[in-house]
């Protein structure tokens, strides 16, 4: 499984994401990507962030507790 988050540098609810992704079992695969480095992500993900994209699908976004979280890896594993 592949989780991306889009997020940027000072955000809090980005560092509670990748804290609550880290914690996750079994582990994934976590890719972090900082919006400021591409115009396109800053443009699509500036208001949003964080986002988690889980395989491919936006699943996450602003604040979400380690439920959600769950049930949104559950959901991208069937």
């Amino acid at each position: 499984m592949h989780v991306v988050v889009y997020r940027k540098p000072g955000c809090p609810l980005c560092d509670e994401a990748v804290e609550l992704l880290a914690e996750v079992e079994p582990p994934v695969e976590l890719e972090l990507r900082n919006i400021l480095e591409r115009d396109d992500w800053f443009t699509t993900y500036r208001y949003r962030i964080p986002v988690v994209v889980i395989d491919g699908i936006e699943r996450l976004e602003l604040r979400f507790s380690a439920q959600e979280l769950n049930a949104a890896l559950a959901a991208a594993r069937k």
